[in-house]
């Protein structure tokens, strides 16, 4: 087999040999999982319309992926609760979220023009809201808060 000795001939091969080697090592150990998280800068953003009083953030697996989502209590510096929501609207409408969603005076919802698939869901603050994450409730315990100043945020990736 004289051919395979030409540096040409060899090559042509390398090609369709690798190929076949990542084809069998996905079907035997399957694709790497999916894990949805929120890029620091996204957050920062949200972050950055008032004054973070709590957060925290809890994981949502399904298959072979998982979904992190960001939970966040901020003071956005009013004196009534729907005008806390239009308000964080507002500042995260000026940092590029786009409204996709709302139901006034209930929620909003919108999408980062800036970072594909990251999306928020703003409310005005109820403690009911987070009632699954004592976390929360025990970091706002120990800080001063406004409730009718408050906005409940949830910050996500989504495929």
């Amino acid at each position: 087999m004289a051919f395979l000795g030409n540096d040409r001939v060899r090559g042509y091969w390398v090609t369709p040999i690798a190929i076949g080697v990542v084809i069998l090592l996905t079907s035997c150990f399957g694709s790497a999982p999916l894990i949805l998280r929120v890029p620091s800068v996204a957050l920062e953003s949200v972050r950055s319309i008032g004054e973070t009083k709590a957060e925290s953030s809890f994981e949502s697996s399904w298959g072979n992926g998982t979904q992190i989502y960001n939970l966040l209590v901020i003071d956005v510096g009013t004196e009534g609760k729907q005008e806390a929501l239009d308000r964080a609207a507002n500042l995260l409408g000026e940092r590029s979220w786009v409204t996709v969603a709302e139901n006034r005076p209930t929620i909003i919802s919108m999408n980062s023009s800036k970072w594909k698939g990251v999306e928020v869901v703003l409310r005005p603050f109820n403690a009911a809201y987070l009632e699954d994450y004592p976390e929360v409730l025990r970091q706002l315990e120990k800080v001063p808060v406004e409730e009718r100043s408050l906005v409940y945020i949830e910050v996500s990736k989504v495929p």
